[in-house]
């Protein structure tokens, strides 16, 4: 083939590749599902927390199998950064200290803990949240009956400082009192757009709330039930009383399997319409480059 025909193939085939690069950036190319799980229990210095214990491990073993990708927070990384970038996972898992914290105006607040602790650095370096009221200061009692303070994060650093809105995500707090105020649940819900946000009314022991998520998580995704009927059927801690609830009430015929399944036939739709794209280049190119040479040959056998 001449160098003037391979010249315009060429051009068509840089045309048709400028092509698919602008369906690939306008659609988007959709990520398998995400799940993240924080885990900073162990911060009281008792609890169990790490990528080797039974929850953890079964968990991942679990959400994996169902096309999941799984990420996994330790004790000493649950930052304040690590919250900001919650909104990108569909499913989040929040294996951290909670409580309820009472504000000036008396109202009950959930607060959850970073693994940051407070200093007068922290403060400093954190100022402007500080006074914005979208941290506090959540303390512990440690085993020798001390006191250490982490940086705790309120309902308006969900619904102030975020990195985006969640899209198909679901929430699970596992720590006390997650849901004995609506205040964290509808700043995930309300203000960041989560589907449906799952805690607990009062507080919980640490084996029960490893027991009872890591069964809610079966009924999800094994037995393909939906958030009313798991809920309905976890059992309350029988040390203190608490229970799963969730928020919004109207999620509670959402099978969370389907929407994990929805998210994939959406990965698996756009490589099909990529592949689909590239063959028509192929196509195009292929028929051009015959069409290109049969014009060449008819051309010069004129002359």
């Amino acid at each position: 083939m001449k160098l003037k025909v391979i010249i315009p193939i060429i051009i068509l085939v840089i045309f048709c590749i400028c092509l698919i690069t602008v369906f690939v950036f306008f659609r988007g190319s959709p990520e398998i599902p995400k799940a993240i799980i924080l885990d900073n229990l162990h911060l009281d210095e008792l609890s169990p927390s790490g990528e080797t214990i039974p929850f953890v491990n079964e968990t991942r073993k679990l959400l994996e199998g169902v096309g999941v990708a799984v990420e996994y927070v330790g004790v000493e990384d649950v930052t304040l950064e690590v919250y900001q970038n919650l909104a990108k996972y569909n499913l989040v898992i929040l294996r951290v200290h909670s409580g309820i914290l009472v504000e000036d105006d008396d109202e009950k607040i959930v607060c959850f803990f970073s693994s940051e602790e407070l200093s007068k650095q922290k403060f400093r370096k954190y100022n402007d949240w500080f006074e914005k009221k979208y941290l506090a200061n959540a303390t512990l009692e440690l085993p020798n009956g001390t006191k250490k303070s982490f940086i705790g994060v309120k309902p308006n650093f969900i619904k102030n400082c975020l990195n985006g809105e969640f899209q198909d995500s679901i929430i699970i707090a596992m720590g006390c009192n997650s849901l004995e105020s609506y205040s964290m649940a509808r700043a995930f819900v309300d203000d960041r757009k989560a589907l449906v946000y799952i805690g607990w009314t009062h507080g919980v022991t640490v084996n029960h709330t490893d027991s009872a998520t890591l069964r809610l998580l079966k009924s999800f995704f094994e037995k393909n039930e939906t958030i009313k009927e798991a809920i309905n059927e976890a059992s309350a801690d029988p040390k203190t009383g608490a229970r799963l609830t969730y928020y919004p009430y109207d999620t509670g015929n959402l099978c969370p399997k389907e929407i994990i399944e929805q998210l994939l036939e959406k990965k698996s739709s756009f490589i099909s319409d990529l592949i689909d794209a590239f063959s028509w280049v192929l196509l195009i190119i292929l028929s051009a480059s015959n069409w290109f040479d049969s014009c060449y040959r008819r051309f010069f056998r004129k002359f």
